[in-house]
């Protein structure tokens, strides 16, 4: 790992390679990832079942791609009770949460003239997709709160048709923890296909997979590439790129190195490409992680994966101030963003870009992944900018709508006029407004 480095010092390429982190590679994984869509758009099963077989190491026919109910009630019988119960208490948190972000249609009552005559009404409706696809991440975890985190708001939005994709395992099936998560969050199916053909057979429909309006959850770079690839061309509508993993941690000299330690070492531990960043106002705390992980990353006492995280995108920068600090956080925008300082609701007060932010030594980043409540689907690389965290929001078209009386339009008609004049001149929209106005 890098040793510290005062972000002052840090030339302006090597402040973007920072920023940047995994962003960088989807430009040169995309060719490949169009091919993989291509081919799913044109041969459905058969591309998708192919794709399968090489990706994931196991050939399944096309009537095998959907988990059969058979199947979830067997994986009850599998899991442990004391899985199971935790599996439920987390639903029950993760469902309080999301209730309180339910929207309400609204609507106005207005008249230019005050007379009741010349009254109109505006408002908006919120409508939900009609179905959507949550993508849990396979590999060698089993994301059982990535399935609840993702199907329970789009219930509660109202989505009628729920799919759960997860890609099967070498002997052709989903674990069975993901499939009763699944199953108890509300999907209505579960899907046997992962990566990016998976992405790409449920944005185009095949024989067997259905055509979905939305596509959620976190993924590998190549699954982050696709969705993004799809929601570009209006193939399909997507949550956010949830791509690999990232923390920054925000510290002052009241932080506790073993806590900032292990906050980072849980991040690198989701994906080699994930990135552990800290950013301190304390040379001490700086120096005392970066000795340790240094100790940690020397000894090969690591797991592989946390220990080629830390290697690659591991970072302590040190801040002159707490405004540095914060002005830096909102440059990176971080999926995760803890704030480990005297006064963190303060400081908090400054942060324009994150995912979702933690606060205080004892909010870590793992209670938000499975149980205090809020979802831990979240924008990472960089695009907490411009994206929010995965919400009930997400699933519900807001549509405005308009209700205007005879007098109302024609109170309206000279600055419609002067306006559609100015622009065209439109002579077909003024006369849409003459038309009603004789």
């Amino acid at each position: 790992m890098r040793r510290p480095r005062k972000l002052s010092q840090l030339s302006k390429d090597e402040y973007q390679i920072v920023v940047q982190r995994s962003r960088r590679k989807i430009e040169e994984i995309l060719p490949s990832v169009i091919r993989i869509m291509r081919e799913i758009r044109e041969k459905g099963d058969e591309a998708l079942i192919e794709f399968t077989r090489i990706y994931d190491r196991v050939r399944l026919a096309a009537e095998e791609l959907k988990v059969k109910e058979a199947e979830i009630k067997i994986a009850y019988q599998r899991v442990s009770p004391h899985l199971i119960a935790s599996l439920r208490r987390m639903c029950r948190q993760i469902e309080y949460f999301h209730k309180h972000q339910i929207t309400k249609d609204w609507l106005i009552e207005k008249s230019l003239s005050g007379n009741r005559e010349g009254s109109y009404r505006l408002g908006e409706k919120f409508v939900p997709v009609g179905s959507t696809a949550v993508y849990v991440p396979g590999g060698k975890a089993k994301y059982v709160s990535t399935a609840v985190m993702g199907v329970i708001p789009a219930r509660l939005a109202g989505v009628d048709k729920i799919i759960v994709a997860s890609p099967p395992s070498s002997e052709g099936s989903v674990p069975d923890e993901i499939m009763v998560a699944a199953d108890m969050a509300g999907a209505n199916l579960i899907l046997k296909a992962g990566g990016a053909q998976a992405v790409a057979a449920l944005a185009y429909g095949t024989e067997s997979v259905p055509r979905v309006d939305m596509m959620v959850g976190p993924g590998n770079i190549y699954v982050t590439a696709a969705k993004c690839y799809l929601a570009s061309i209006g193939q399909v509508g997507i949550d956010c790129p949830a791509g690999p993993s990232e923390v920054l941690i925000l510290a002052d000299d009241s932080a506790s190195p073993d806590y900032v330690l292990k906050d980072m070492l849980a991040q690198a531990e989701h994906d080699e490409d994930a990135s552990s960043v800290l950013v301190t106002t304390s040379e001490k705390l700086a120096s005392e992680v970066w000795r340790r992980m240094d100790g940690l990353l020397d000894q090969g006492s690591l797991p592989e994966i946390t220990g080629k995280s830390l290697k690659n995108n591991g970072y302590i920068l040190l801040a002159s101030d707490v405004k540095e600090a914060i002005r830096f956080a909102n440059d990176f925008a971080p999926e995760h963003l803890e704030i480990i300082t005297v006064q963190p609701e303060e400081a908090m007060e400054g942060v324009k870009n994150a995912g979702s932010i933690f606060l205080g030594p004892f909010s870590p980043v793992a209670a938000g992944d499975y149980f205090s409540g809020t979802n831990h689907i979240l924008p990472t690389g960089g695009t907490a900018r411009f994206f929010s965290g995965l919400s009930v929001s997400t699933f519900l078209k807001r549509i405005s709508y308009q209700l205007l009386s005879c007098q109302a339009l024609s109170e309206m008609e000279k600055d419609i006029t002067t306006l559609a004049s100015f622009e065209g001149p439109f002579t077909a929209h003024i006369d849409s407004i003459k038309a009603r106005n004789k």
